[in-house]
């Protein structure tokens, strides 16, 4: 079933590569991503499920079938492989996401919070929320959001404004 055809209560699972890919790697990565569709198993059963490439930077796989354990493994065991074989690491979830103007930045969480602090990064900055678990949310616009309506404005404080 392809991507844009699934049910908005689809399980989703998000894998965020620090850099923009290249063209030969989001072939590569694409490549890989077509063979784990098709060999995509639950119990004997091929699952029904797809993936998408979003801005050369992030995977979304979702399928809307209940699935566990060694079905959900295989599709880390692909990101496993492309960090091993092809150096192109979506496992980092150190990693904290945002829009510098029409660019997407990955930094660690302590660099962003450095960025927080400094107002680099302000309650109107865009924010990917790689936690989100089904497709609805991400139709409903919480994958990229303002950090004030995101966790990340939870976790990150904004410095408070000093009342003189």
């Amino acid at each position: 079933m392809a991507f844009e055809n699934l049910p908005d209560h689809s399980r989703l699972w998000i894998y965020g590569f620090e850099q923009q890919l290249s063209d030969e790697q989001y072939a590569l990565v694409k490549a890989r991503l077509e063979r784990f569709k098709d060999e995509w198993m639950y119990h004997g059963s091929a699952v029904t499920g797809d993936y998408d490439i979003v801005e050369n930077r992030f995977v979304i796989v979702a399928t809307d079938e209940a699935i566990s354990g060694c079905s959900i493994d295989s599709s880390v065991a692909v990101f496993k492989e492309l960090k091993q074989n092809q150096g192109l690491d979506a496992l980092n979830q150190d990693l904290i996401f945002y829009r510098d103007k029409e660019n997407i930045i990955a930094k660690d969480r302590t660099e962003f919070q450095e960025l927080v602090n400094s107002g680099r990064i302000n309650e109107n900055t865009r924010v990917f929320n790689l936690m989100i678990n089904q497709l609805v949310s991400i139709k409903n616009g919480l994958f990229e959001t303002e950090f004030k309506n995101s966790w990340h404005s939870k976790v990150f404080k904004l410095p408070q404004e000093v009342i003189s």
